[in-house]
C-alpha cells in the first residue's frame, strides 16, 4: 500500500483553530443532549424516530448535525498534524472530554442493545442464572423484561463470558432501578473511551516519530465512536479499550501481557480472536533466542489460562458459549453478503449465495491471516499496519450481520498508525455507517417503505465511501508501488 498524508508538515501554529474546530463540534453534540435526554426517557423503549415523531424536519436536523461533525472532524484532523503535541493534547482531551459527557447525557437513541445489557446482567445478579444459556422470556415477571424486545427475548447472551463479569456490578448496584443501570453503563463507556483515547496518546508517544495528539483525536472525536460508544453505550468501547491496552504493553515492551489482553477482549466479544495470530507471531519473532521465547510461551499461557478461568466462573458451561455464537454467526444482514442475497433472490436460493458468500469471505480472511503472519514475522514492528489491514477485511467482506458500532474497533487500531489512507478509509467508513440512519430510521420505520431496498441502500451507503477510498488508493499505488502504509509524522503530534 501506498503513503498517503493527510496534510504537508507545517510549522508549529496557535491551537485556537483546532479550539474552535471542537467547540463546533460541541454545537450538534449540546443539540442531541438537549434534543434526546436521557432524563425523563429512560424507562421508556424507543428511537430516534420515535422521540421526534418520524418528522421530516428532524430527520434532517440530525443529518446536518452528523455532516457537520465529520466536517470538523476532518478538518481537527488535518490541523492537529500541525502542532506540537504538547500544544494539541490538552485540547484533544478537554474538548473530548467535553463531547464525551454530551453523549453520556443522551438517550441511546440508535440502538437498545444497553437495555438488554441490564435485562441480561439482571439474569445473573437477580436469579443467579448464566446470561449465555438463560434467556429473557425465562422470567417474565422480570420488571426489565417489557425492555427486551421480542426479537431478542428468546436468545441468550452473544458476548464472551468476562462481559458478564463486567456488566454484573452496574446491575447489582442498580437493583431494580433501570435508570441507575442505564446511567452506570454510560459511566462505563464514557470511562473506556476516554481511558482508551490516553492509551492511544501513551503509546504514540513512545513510538519514535508517534503523533499522540493527533492518535487520540483521530479516536476521542470520533463522531461514531461518540455516538454510538457512549450514545447509544455499545460494549465495543470495552473491547478496543482491552486491545488497545495490549498494544501499549507491546509498545513499551510487556511482551508477557499482550496475549492475555488481547484474550480478556475476545472473551467481552469474540471478534478480536482474529489478531491473536498475527500478534503471537510478532511477540515469538521479537523474543529472540529460545530461554525468552519460553518464558514468554509459560507466562503468557498462565495469564491468559488464568483470565480464561475467571471468564468462564462460576458456571464454565462452554457448551452455552458456542450456542449463542452459532446463533448470531447464523445472521446475514446490512452487509454486502446480505444485500447481493436479496438481489438474487428469485433466482438462487439465498442459503447457496449466502453459502458462497460466507466461504469466500472466511478465505480472504484466512488468506489475509496468512499475509499478516508473514509480514510480522519479517517485521513485527508492523503489528499496528497488519491489525488495521486483518480488521478492515474482516468487517469488509467477513462480517455477515455488520453493526455500524463496529467500526469503534477499526477507529481504534487506526488511530496507532501514521494518518494516511487508514485513516481516510476510517473516516468514510464511519461517516457512512452513521449516515444510514436517515433512511432506516425515516424511510423504513416512519414512512414504512419496504425493507429490502431501504436495506439494500443503506448498505451502498455504509460500503460505497470506503469502497471509493479503496478503489482510489489502488488506483495511486499503481504509480507509486507496494508497500506498507506510512506517512511523515507532524512535529511529534
Amino acid at each position: 500500500m501506498t503513503s498517503c498524508t493527510l496534510a504537508p508538515p507545517a510549522s508549529t501554529r496557535g491551537s485556537a483553530r483546532l479550539w474552535g474546530y471542537g467547540v463546533g463540534m460541541l454545537v450538534p453534540a449540546l443539540y442531541f443532549a438537549v434534543r434526546y435526554p436521557l432524563s425523563g426517557n429512560a424507562e421508556q423503549l424507543a428511537d430516534l424516530g420515535i422521540l421526534s415523531g418520524y418528522a421530516a424536519l428532524e430527520c434532517w436536523a440530525f443529518v446536518f448535525a452528523q455532516a457537520t461533525l465529520f466536517a470538523l472532524y476532518g478538518l481537527a484532523l488535518r490541523e492537529c498534524r500541525r502542532l506540537a503535541a504538547a500544544r494539541a493534547l490538552p485540547v484533544v482531551f478537554s474538548v473530548g472530554a467535553t463531547l464525551a459527557v454530551c453523549l453520556a447525557t443522551t438517550y441511546p437513541a440508535g440502538a437498545n442493545d444497553v437495555f438488554l445489557y441490564a435485562a441480561r446482567s439482571r439474569l445473573l445478579t437477580t436469579y443467579g442464572a448464566n446470561p449465555n444459556a438463560a434467556r429473557p422470556e425465562d422470567y417474565p415477571a422480570d420488571p426489565w423484561r417489557p425492555f427486551v424486545i421480542a426479537e431478542w427475548a428468546d436468545d441468550s447472551s452473544p458476548y464472551g463470558p468476562l462481559w458478564n463479569l463486567i456488566a454484573a456490578p452496574i446491575t447489582l448496584l442498580a437493583d431494580a432501578r433501570l435508570p441507575l443501570a442505564l446511567v452506570g453503563f454510560k459511566v462505563l463507556a464514557t470511562l473506556a473511551t476516554l481511558v482508551g483515547a490516553w492509551a492511544i496518546a501513551r503509546m504514540l508517544a513512545a513510538t519514535p516519530g508517534g503523533a499522540p495528539a493527533t492518535g487520540a483525536l483521530c479516536y476521542l472525536w470520533n463522531p461514531l465512536v461518540l455516538w454510538e460508544g457512549i450514545g447509544n453505550v455499545h460494549n465495543d468501547v470495552v473491547v478496543i479499550l482491552l486491545v488497545l491496552l495490549a498494544f501499549l504493553a507491546w509498545t513499551r515492551g510487556c511482551d508477557t501481557v499482550v496475549l492475555p489482553l488481547l484474550v480478556a477482549a475476545t472473551l467481552v466479544k469474540y471478534a478480536p480472536g482474529v489478531l491473536l495470530p498475527v500478534a503471537a507471531t510478532a511477540l515469538w519473532r521479537r523474543a529472540g533466542d529460545g530461554r525468552a521465547r519460553r518464558r514468554l510461551l509459560g507466562t503468557s499461557v498462565a495469564y491468559s489460562g488464568l483470565i480464561v478461568a475467571v471468564a468462564l466462573a462460576p458456571f464454565f458451561d462452554v457448551g452455552a458459549l458456542r450456542t449463542s455464537l452459532a446463533g448470531q454467526g447464523a445472521i446475514v444482514l446490512t452487509s454486502p453478503l446480505a444485500a447481493v442475497a436479496f438481489v438474487l433472490e428469485g433466482h438462487l436460493p439465498r442459503a447457496v449465495v449466502e453459502g458462497w458468500g460466507i466461504g469466500a469471505g472466511t478465505v480472504a480472511l484466512l488468506l489475509t491471516l496468512l499475509w499478516g503472519v508473514r509480514t510480522v514475522w519479517r517485521r513485527p514492528a508492523h503489528l499496528p499496519h497488519v491489525a488495521v489491514v486483518v480488521v478492515t477485511v474482516l468487517l469488509l467482506v467477513a462480517t455477515w450481520q455488520f453493526r455500524g458500532w463496529y467500526l469503534i474497533w477499526l477507529v481504534g487500531l487506526t488511530a496507532l498508525v501514521p494518518p494516511g489512507w487508514a485513516t481516510m478509509r476510517a473516516w468514510a467508513w464511519t461517516a457512512g455507517a452513521m449516515a444510514v440512519y436517515a433512511p432506516f430510521i425515516w424511510l423504513w420505520g416512519g414512512y414504512k417503505l419496504p425493507f429490502v431496498p431501504v436495506h439494500n441502500v443503506g448498505v451502498a451507503i455504509i460500503f460505497g465511501p470506503v469502497i471509493l477510498v479503496l478503489l482510489t488508493q489502488a488506483w495511486r499505488r499503481r504509480a507509486t508501488g507496494p508497500g506498507l502504509p506510512t506517512a511523515r509524522p507532524g512535529p511529534s503530534s
